[in-house]
């Protein structure tokens, strides 16, 4: 891969789901590790760096916002540690859901009323195999800190996504909170999909479909479970953005919740609205380096 800057090293490592999940450990800066280092853990990291590699064809360019900050003058002492997502992990034709059911909170799913979507959810997203946090738990982080020779815990690791890496980004921290010091979440992705939208995913690219709409049922199941847990944030910082075009139109109302939510519990967190901005990876990068500064700063 050609990077504008830095270095990037590939690992590979077992998953739950039948195939080696790529994880990319990329060093921004020509600069040794050492116990001032962060560690910021992303999801859909085939998104960050080079279009080709991508499964839609952008991405967020990451290497060349850190070379813009770099020509700056400026120097940042991070370690980017990029998780592939499960949408074609199999290059199978229904695996355009595996990404939805990866990253779905699934401690929310209990917040469901009961009926058709709590036991969709329970019977097709809620499951060990595709649990997201714990995969990052219990393979990810100890396979870096061996390879690294690093301990990773809230003094020094971050993670943060976009869109449904953002939410799952949240899940992993408020369920794991001695793990992580501070959550970047880039154009959270509150509002869910229905189950009628979920079963169409596979078809996306051969029918001439409406964009999906927010449904309500996941939105109130995702603001209950943030409600019972944002307290388990406390001492960290957390930074919310969205835009206001495409899927990003549905965010502020859910996104406002969540505010308040932070608010009453005095979690400190910066959130920005992002005027004309629209739910695609140029956007997200366009954001990145500012979220960064932010949270390890």
């Amino acid at each position: 891969m050609s990077l504008s800057t830095g270095s990037i090293e590939e690992i590979y490592l077992k998953t739950g789901q039948g195939h080696d999940r790529r994880v990319q450990i990329y060093k921004p800066f020509e600069q040794p590790i050492s116990q001032k280092t962060k560690y910021l853990i992303m999801n859909d990291g085939e998104e960050l760096f080079d279009e080709s590699d991508s499964w839609n064809d952008r991405a967020w360019d990451i290497d060349g916002k850190f070379l813009e900050y770099k020509n700056s003058g400026n120097s940042m002492d991070i370690v980017i540690i990029a998780i592939d997502n499960a949408k074609r992990a199999n290059g199978n034709f229904v695996d355009d859901t595996r990404r939805y059911v990866e990253y779905f909170p699934k401690e929310s799913i209990d917040y469901f009323e009961d009926g058709t979507h709590k036991f969709l959810y329970k019977s097709f997203v809620d499951k060990d195999e595709t649990n997201h946090p714990l995969f990052i738990v219990n393979t990810l982080i100890p396979a870096i800190e061996q390879k690294l020779d690093v301990t990773l815990d809230s003094s020094n690791l971050g993670i943060m996504g976009a869109s449904m890496g953002a939410l799952s980004a949240l899940n992993t921290a408020m369920e794991y909170p001695e793990l992580f010091g501070f959550v970047g979440c880039i154009s959270t992705h509150w509002i869910g999909i229905k189950p009628s939208e979920y079963l169409l995913l596979p078809f996306n690219g051969l029918l001439n479909r409406k964009p999906m709409i927010a449904d309500e049922a996941t939105i109130e199941a995702i603001i209950k479970y943030s409600a019972i847990n944002a307290s388990r944030l406390k001492d960290k910082k957390v930074y919310f953005d969205h835009g206001t075009e495409g899927l990003d139109y549905f965010y502020p109302e859910p996104q406002a919740r969540i505010n308040q939510i932070f608010d009453s519990n005095q979690i400190k967190y910066a959130f920005k609205a992002n005027e004309g901005h629209g739910h695609e990876p140029k956007y997200f990068g366009s954001r990145f380096i500012d979220a960064l500064q932010y949270l390890i700063n």
